[in-house]
């Protein structure tokens, strides 16, 4: 686990622990009740769309990001490591497997990225965990991720093949940019019913879009590709984004849908540190993270929460 987590020492006083220092490894869970990241570290998608390599070291690099961020108090925190298997399918599969793995030790996931096609592999292991609840998924991105997968599967194939797959599955994304957008990709999301939401739609409009979408859903799963946000905030990403969201109102709304209570899962993808100026990226995912970790110690009160759930 030192491996993965390490950094500056203040010293041992509880007040002074970093959250590198309080890190554990998912083998030490002994109670419900907490958060898990797990890392989905393989970039076989993106480069099955000959696309720029390096997001496979992004997993690590929100690591770092969030290492040297303060404790957090009455939050347990675990780590379940990287994958084992490389390849997109059995990635996938190894992904699930520990994400059904996490719910089943009452524990919040958190993945790390990685290709954007860790959605596939979080959806499966939540349908493992919940096979009777109406999920809805939804994606902070800018590209609908909706391609055809008749040869094979990658990184931008993950929702069409979940929405032909389950009907008891409902997709929104925030931040849709058109001109990055074929219009089949657009055609495909309005015949599959998507719940598109373009950046540039006011903030409130969004917010209650989304909440409205919730309301509709048992349980829910946030995605965070990070070439949502403006290239100016997250430069470390395979394909930077011009005008993207800005990255103050993409916080505001995740806080808006953990208010909700319905999110049970959360994930961050496509940071490729290779591009990333002075780890901005990586560190833009780890404060993310860290304030929505402050939300779930204040908001979900973990194991009552997982009881009711199931």
């Amino acid at each position: 686990m030192r491996k993965l987590w390490n950094g500056k020492i203040d010293s041992f006083e509880e007040d002074d622990l970093k959250l590198w220092q309080v890190v554990k490894d998912i083998s030490e869970v002994q109670e419900k009740g907490g958060v898990c990241f797990v890392g989905y570290d393989t970039e076989d998608g993106i480069l099955r769309d000959e696309g720029v390599v390096g997001a496979a070291e992004g997993a690590d690099a929100i690591r770092k990001g969030l290492s040297e961020l303060p404790g957090i108090k009455n939050l347990r925190i675990y780590d379940y490591g990287n994958l084992e298997k490389k390849t997109l399918e059995e990635a996938q599969e190894e992904y699930s497997e520990k994400i059904a793995d996490i719910y089943s030790k009452g524990l919040f996931p958190i993945g790390l990225g990685g290709g954007h096609d860790i959605v596939y592999g979080a959806y499966k292991g939540i349908r493992k965990a919940f096979p009777d609840k109406k999920i809805g998924i939804i994606s902070f991105d800018a590209h609908l991720d909706i391609k055809s997968y008749d040869e094979r599967m990658t990184s931008e194939t993950s929702f069409k093949k979940i929405l032909d797959e389950d009907k008891n599955v409902e997709y929104a994304i925030t931040g849709f940019q058109r001109l990055e957008n074929s219009r089949s990709l657009i055609r495909n999301a309005d015949e599959k019913g998507v719940l598109v939401l373009e950046e540039e739609y006011p903030e409130e409009f969004t917010i209650s879009s989304l909440k409205s979408f919730v309301k509709k859903m048992d349980i829910v799963y946030v995605t965070i590709c990070m070439d949502v946000f403006d290239g100016s905030a997250a430069p470390g990403v395979s394909f930077p984004t011009v005008l993207g969201m800005d990255s103050k109102k993409g916080r505001r709304i995740l806080r808006a849908l953990m208010e909700t209570k319905k999110v049970v899962c959360l994930d961050f993808a496509e940071i490729n540190p290779r591009y990333d100026v002075a780890n901005r990226t990586s560190r833009l995912a780890g404060y993310m993270i860290y304030e929505t970790m402050e939300k779930l110690v204040d908001m979900y009160r973990f194991t009552k929460w997982f009881d009711k759930i199931k």
